[in-house]
């Protein structure tokens, strides 16, 4: 039993909320700037592709963009809009992943998968993760993912 104790406790301080911290794609200053002006569509991903480090965020015309880049130069951008019509409006696919159903299409130049959620104000929300860069270099399904992963901060 003492064994048992000391491992959850070894393993709190290791992995508490600073380590969580450092997982999130967005964190600090960034975050709680997000947090304040998003208001009830403060839906942000918990996870991110490898590689990809947040850069920049903005709140214009009712929708909240956070911006994502890699090393290569690759975007990926979040984005949490209004929904108009039916969740599955536009797309070509369809993904079951961390529980949720998502959506994917490749829309002109930019693919985008998303989810929607209602906000707590009640109104519907597309949550969309969505990039430039072909699908032959960033896999619809790794979109899917941050699109999954989204949650209310």
């Amino acid at each position: 039993m003492r064994k048992l104790v000391a491992l959850l406790v070894a393993l709190a301080a290791a992995g508490g909320p600073a380590a969580w911290a450092a997982t999130r794609p967005l964190s600090g200053s960034a975050l709680l700037a997000v947090d304040k002006r998003a208001g009830f569509r403060n839906f942000l991903p918990t996870r991110m592709l490898p590689g990809f480090a947040y850069a920049s965020w903005s709140d214009s015309g009712g929708v909240v963009r956070v911006a994502f880049r890699n090393k290569a130069g690759w975007k990926l951008e979040w984005r949490v809009q209004p929904m108009s019509g039916a969740c599955a409006d536009g797309s070509t696919k369809t993904f079951q992943l961390d529980g949720n159903k998502v959506w994917w299409a490749q829309i002109g130049a930019e693919q985008e998968a998303w989810r929607c959620v209602f906000a707590l104000d009640g109104k519907p929300l597309r949550l969309v993760a969505a990039s430039t860069t072909p699908p032959s270099k960033l896999a619809a399904s790794g979109l899917g993912v941050v699109a999954a992963s989204a949650t209310r901060y």
